[in-house]
């Protein structure tokens, strides 16, 4: 919950830097604005919650990489 809070913190904490130091917005034509912000802001929230989503799948592609080897061992066995 920690990670999830900083993330939280540093996107606000960003966009409030570019609004109040008026950084210009090259893909728009103008200043940020609190819309742009917020846009970062989810964006940033969602890729973080997708990586913590992807854990469990990259956990069971590590499983299936130690059977794997096992059953390559039991393959290629001389009798």
């Amino acid at each position: 919950m920690s990670s999830i809070f900083a993330v939280y913190s540093y996107s606000f904490y960003m966009g409030s830097i570019w609004i109040y130091n008026s950084f210009y917005n090259d893909i728009f034509g103008r200043e940020y604005s609190a819309g742009d912000i917020l846009g970062c802001f989810f964006g940033v929230v969602f890729g973080m919650f997708s990586m913590g989503m992807a854990s469990p799948n990259i956990k069971a592609v590590a499983e299936g990489r130690v059977a794997a080897k096992m059953a390559y061992d039991i393959i290629d066995r001389v009798p």
